[in-house]
């Protein structure tokens, strides 16, 4: 079977702003999708949107339709924005869910609020995303593909970062689950699991030079190795409940 193509088709990705969410919304405007730009910044949607427009589409893609790039802004934590999100775009065929937050304290010293906040960020919004989109695929019978972007902490957590770590792990247990839900619609759910990725959130980490000596790889990855995961994923037709590490070998030390 010929792999799935992305030409034409319409990919929402959110937390597209930058690193690894503009990385992946970057490599579907190569491969020739439609991407929507989702995130809850106005601003920096707009200015992601520019440089996504600069992307020429890969050669073998070429198309004489211009590609149809926009931005959607809404707070993925709502289910109701989810609503409005495939109200304003009626066809989706891959939603990436790569929106959410860091933590950097302990689990004592994190206010309640700050505790809710993560789980609807990290793990509630992407159950809202897969529901309402998922639902929109069943009923205009797409063929689509959703990717969680986890992280290794899911299971290989460290001190500081206990309830990012509960809603990554929750995150690969939603993948699955629905990886089987969801086929019979066929609808594939899949996850990449980026161990520690050169972007601004790793600039200021604490013992770097130690943590780069546990890699085996002896380096941090990059978004765009994490995008050219994603887009395998996306466009492998027997991926399912493909759960991709991307961590250099830490994993495994």
């Amino acid at each position: 079977m010929a792999q799935f193509s992305l030409l034409g088709k319409t990919a929402v990705v959110t937390g597209a702003s930058g690193g690894i969410g503009f990385a992946i919304a970057s490599r579907f405007a190569y491969e020739g999708a439609n991407v929507v730009l989702a995130g809850r910044t106005h601003s920096k949607l707009e200015h992601s949107l520019e440089r996504l427009r600069e992307i020429e589409i890969k050669p073998e893609q070429a198309t004489l339709k211009p590609q149809a790039h926009s931005t959607h802004c809404f707070d993925v934590r709502e289910m109701q924005a989810w609503k409005g999100l495939v109200k304003a775009h009626p066809t989706v065929d891959v939603l990436v869910n790569c929106a959410g937050q860091t933590q950097g304290s302990l689990l004592l010293t994190m206010s309640e609020e700050r505790i809710q906040d993560q789980l609807s960020s990290n793990l509630s919004s992407v159950i809202w995303g897969c529901k309402t989109v998922g639902r929109q695929m069943k009923s205009q019978q797409i063929r689509g593909c959703i990717i969680n972007v986890s992280s290794l902490l899911a299971y290989r957590a460290v001190i500081g970062t206990s309830v990012y770590a509960a809603t990554k792990a929750g995150q690969l247990g939603l993948t699955t689950a629905l990886s089987q839900e969801f086929a019979r619609h066929g609808i594939r759910v899949n996850a990449v699991v980026p161990g520690y990725i050169d972007t601004e959130m790793t600039q200021d980490i604490a013992n770097k030079d130690q943590l780069l000596k546990r890699i085996p790889l002896g380096r941090f990855g990059t978004p765009i190795e994490v995008a050219d995961a994603a887009a395998f994923l996306a466009k492998n037709e027997y991926a399912n409940n493909c759960i991709l590490n991307l961590d250099g070998g830490l994993s495994a030390v």
